[in-house]
């Protein structure tokens, strides 16, 4: 019978991969640097005879291993988590990227390599490798930790700037110049092609999510999940982005939802699979022999790359406004390259401008960075605790000063009024430009069938744009009328923000009409309405200016400031307490218990602010609200504290001895005369409370009375029927309740 090559190379793959790991799990290593092992044991380079054949399949196969695991990522770290932090990721992103390019590059002119080999260096150590980081992060258990945060944010933010690169790289090697305009028109499309996957993902995924669970069907659920990250994965291929973009997009759509949970449960083992087969693919790639003759410059730019990499991303989020601790563990989570690194090679060679050398030497430099990145993580909160504790005095009170600054001033920014209706505006933007483009790329060439008239033909387009997005228009130019209570109002009735912005949407419609018309007309169509609306409204013109005035030179106002000891610097450093959810174990220790009785607050301090139980939400739960299995707590506090209710809440308690369900037993108690039970109710009785025991039988008189109700009042000559565990009912007959 004929076998599959690939079906034989999964069973070498597999098999190898869960030797070796089990062998790393053993000796307490990371996992992935087992996958790694396995794959150059694997791989064409150590044996003698090749164990994997089909090659291409298996690097297949390995892709999806990339796209499960951003898509369960993407699931567990949404959107709107990704916007708390933009701010912080995007301000060490576009630090880190730079200065790692113009060190490469420098590091090639150094080794006496060319200006192409150069370049391309720089571009391949520029970008961490998302898939190894999260592995490595999932691993130790610190995908949880508030810097994992940022770190999951700044690599979202390279992956956006890697685009840039390869848009940047292209057009150096086919041009020998780099054109700005090339640079704006990619980052422009990005944000278009992004900001519309996300609206329509957000209005549409989540309600068909939700339809598909009231089948009540785990098989159609993770269907349905797997399905639409594989399209959007597919999609963003074809717009020449990356498909972990577009899979880690999809999981943040469906983060939204409320079968997250249970969709991330059913995809976890996927994910398990496929990313085994993507790390021993990348350990396949490790050549011994080509390693050892370029040793020098390996060693070289793998050391200019950890040290690059961590001082580069450190820097960036201390500038950003986090804390010293923070920045360092930040910084040596992200020292590491890879799968991007891979495909700027692979670019390079296929062009023809880069040495051939340069591959095994970014693929050495890549496995070399991948073995160090699970210590590097591991080991840097004892090189933060270290650099505190020698750092002088006067620059840790630098750091912390800068932080509280920060901290101030992002509390005066927070999004207000204007800030929300200027990014309503925004994304009605995208949506209506994203339909204009839609018919000029795929309907005018279904209307040239029909319509032979060229002038008449793009009419036609224009007004379908218009008429499809006309809801949109409206709404971007209804967003800032104002109200008469809120806004200083002028003669015509508008307010300068109003004005402005209409000015803004008749712009936007006129340049989304030179996809449909030649520049000319449509310069003279929007300057004449511009006219129009500038004499009609001309006193607000004036006002609008006016305001931008005032804002711009209130800005270089005197502010009276207040000094503050440095020696109070640390108590006003930024709290490191965050939200976390924790998930209930239904055999943990704080399953079925009071939240009082849990003592999470008092032993631990920490504060749980919300129950997720199923699609219920119960905020702020009083004290005796009662824990159920499989519920989710969202709770605040800092890294460490919640690392030290984790066993509580999401491990089965260990109990010692037999099994506590085997200490339970029916027991009959007979109702004297002299019985403290006598003449009380079931519930009065308090046999459950201080007892832990239920009644579920009362004989009286020759009659049987199963499950009585609590307000059956207990008389003379019954026997109760006892269920309770044998020494506390033991305790009951010695001393009955009073």
């Amino acid at each position: 019978m004929h076998l599959a090559p690939l079906i034989r190379d999964l069973a070498v793959i597999t098999a190898i991969a869960g030797i070796v790991a089990l062998v790393f799990q053993r000796i307490r290593q990371p996992v992935v640097l087992g996958y790694l092992v396995a794959g150059m044991i694997v791989g064409p380079h150590t044996l003698p005879f090749p164990l994997v054949t089909d090659m291409p399949n298996v690097k297949t196969l390995a892709e999806l291993g990339v796209i499960f695991l951003m898509f369960t990522l993407g699931l567990e770290f949404s959107f709107r988590k990704l916007a708390r932090i933009s701010t912080s990721a995007g301000v060490a992103a576009s630090i880190e990227v730079p200065f790692m390019f113009f060190l490469g590059y420098g590091a090639g002119h150094f080794l006496g390599w060319s200006r192409m080999d150069s370049i391309f260096l720089g571009s391949m150590i520029s970008i961490s490798s998302t898939t190894i980081i999260v592995k490595a992060l999932d691993e130790l258990g610190l995908k949880a930790r508030r810097f994992s945060e940022l770190i999951f944010g700044i690599l979202i933010v390279e992956d956006l700037l890697a685009v840039m690169i390869l848009v940047a790289v292209t057009a150096v090697v086919s041009g020998g110049s780099l054109s700005a305009l090339a640079i704006a028109e990619s980052a422009g499309r990005l944000a278009l092609v992004v900001g519309t996957w996300f609206i329509a993902g957000y209005f549409v995924v989540p309600r068909f999510i939700q339809y598909v669970a009231r089948f009540k069907s785990q098989e159609i659920l993770v269907l349905a999940a797997t399905g639409l990250c594989l399209c959007l994965a597919v999609f963003a291929a074809n717009f020449h982005y990356s498909v972990a973009l577009g899979a880690f997009i999809m999981g943040s759509i469906l983060s939204e939802s409320t079968e997250s949970r249970r969709i991330e449960e059913l995809v976890s083992p996927l994910r398990d699979l496929f990313a085994a087969i993507f790390f021993v693919s990348v350990g396949m790639l490790m050549d011994p022999a080509a390693l050892w003759s370029n040793i020098g410059a390996v060693l070289l730019i793998t050391c200019l790359t950890i040290l690059g990499k961590v001082t580069a991303v450190t820097f960036g989020v201390l500038m950003s406004g986090q804390r010293l601790q923070t920045s360092i563990l930040v910084g040596f989570g992200l020292a590491q390259i890879g799968e991007f690194s891979f495909i700027i090679a692979t670019l390079g060679l296929s062009l023809g401008v880069m040495s051939d050398f340069l591959y095994p030497v970014i693929v050495a430099v890549a496995l070399i960075t991948t073995f160090a990145a699970p210590y590097l993580i591991k080991y840097s909160y004892h090189f933060a605790q270290y650099l505190e504790m020698h750092l002088p005095v006067s620059v840790k009170d630098a750091v912390e000063a800068y932080a509280i600054w920060r901290e101030k001033e992002a509390a005066k920014t927070t999004r207000g009024e204007f800030s929300q209706k200027f990014l309503k505006w925004a994304l009605n933007g995208f949506v209506v430009t994203a339909i204009n483009v839609i018919i000029a790329a795929y309907g005018m060439p279904l209307l040239e069938r029909v319509i032979a008239t060229p002038q008449w033909r793009y009419a036609l387009g224009w007004a379908l744009g218009l008429i499809l997005s006309s809801p949109f228009i409206w709404e971007m130019f209804a967003l800032f009328r104002p109200e008469k209570s809120k806004r200083r109002r002028t003669l015509a009735g508008q307010s300068p923000a109003s004005v402005m912005m209409q000015v803004g949407t008749i712009s936007w419609i006129g340049l989304l009409s030179l996809e449909f018309f030649p520049g000319r007309y449509v310069a003279l169509v929007t300057i004449t309405l511009a006219g129009l609306f500038f004499v009609r409204l001309y006193r607000e013109m004036e006002a609008s200016y006016r305001w931008f005035e005032e804002g711009f030179l209130a800005t270089f106002k005197e502010q009276k400031k207040t000094r503050r000891p440095a020696d109070i610097y640390r108590e006003l450093a930024p709290w490191e307490g965050h939200l976390l959810r924790v998930k209930i174990h239904p055999d943990s220790e704080v399953s079925g218990k009071r939240l009082r009785d849990s003592e999470l607050r008092k032993k631990y301090g920490v504060n749980v602010v919300a129950i997720q139980r199923g699609s219920r939400t119960i905020v702020a739960p009083n004290p005796d609200h009662q824990l159920f299995p499989k519920d989710e707590l969202l709770v605040l506090g800092t890294d460490e504290q919640v690392d030290k209710i984790r066993p509580l809440v999401e491990s089965p308690f260990r109990a010692t001895g037999d099994s506590a369900i085997e200490r339970y037993e029916l027991r009959r108690i007979y109702v004297g005369p002299s019985s403290l039970l006598l003449g009380r109710s079931i519930r009065q009785s308090r046999i459950r409370e201080d007892y832990s025991a239920m009644v579920v039988g009362i004989e009286r008189q020759g009659n049987r009375i199963l499950n009585p109700e609590s307000d059956v009042v207990i008389k003379g000559d019954d026997t109760l029927l006892l269920v309770g565990e044998s020494s506390r009912l033991d305790e009951l007959v010695k001393q009955p309740p009073a």
